[in-house]
């Protein structure tokens, strides 16, 4: 697998920085949002993207891609890092990325059939520029995706992973309709209330449905900065 050089997409760093959302506008933030399903071999992927994207509504300015939708844009990885990298939110606004599909350990996320990976150091540097100290909130859904915490951790952000570093999500086979994780982000993003609780109740399904399975725990993680403790996801 090859390492994506962001090269020119990431220069004109000097360019104004996303300004921050007040505190108080927390609860009625509008989002930026990058969407993305970055496998076609399968349509769980596009089928979360999808769902997403109809939850978020007329709340977000949406970029979304997919190789299987046609109102998506295709999902080639140098164009989405591109698009995180533009999304500069105003004041009043905040950002949104929920990246789904494969994952590679110790490496990252994968799209496919380009067999590029979207490394930590890559995915934090779009996230910079395109968010600043913007309320930013990045879903990372895919196996090993843990790799990212570390990386990505910042006062005004909230990562939430589907798998520790070393180990696999599930749910990705044939017949299903969602990711075992996905599923779950889904459901607890549509009940609404803080990121923290959508990350907790999301933890709290991904657990349940693998003891059912009797697969090890995914136990997926999720950083939260302290700037961001109380944002509302809707």
């Amino acid at each position: 697998m090859r390492s994506l050089v962001l090269g020119l997409l990431l220069l004109g760093a000097a360019c104004a920085p996303a300004m921050p959302a007040e505190p108080k506008a927390n609860a009625n933030l509008r989002w930026r949002a990058v969407i993305v399903a970055g496998d076609d071999s399968l349509p769980v992927w596009e089928n979360a993207t999808a769902r997403m994207a109809s939850l978020l509504g007329e709340r977000a300015t949406i970029r979304r891609f997919s190789d299987r939708s046609r109102a998506a844009e295709p999902a080639e990885p140098r164009a989405v890092l591109a698009a995180i990298a533009g999304l500069r939110p105003a004041q009043g606004e905040g950002c949104l990325v929920y990246m789904t599909m494969h994952g590679a350990p110790e490496q990252g996320l994968v799209f496919s059939p380009a067999q590029a990976v979207v490394s930590p150091a890559l995915l934090d540097r779009a996230l910079t520029q395109g968010c600043g100290e913007a309320p930013t909130v990045a879903i990372l859904s895919g196996c090993f995706t843990g790799i990212y915490a570390d990386a990505l951790a910042r006062p005004n952000r909230i990562v939430m992973m589907a798998a520790r570093r070393d180990r696999p999500s599930f749910g990705c086979g044939a017949g299903e309709v969602f990711t075992v994780y996905d599923e779950c982000l889904l459901k607890a993003y549509e009940r609404g209330g803080a990121w923290a609780e959508v990350a907790r109740s999301t933890t709290a399904c991904v657990g349940m449905r693998e003891q059912q399975m009797r697969v090890r725990p995914s136990e997926p993680p999720t950083t939260i900065g302290d700037r961001v403790t109380s944002l509302v996801a809707r």
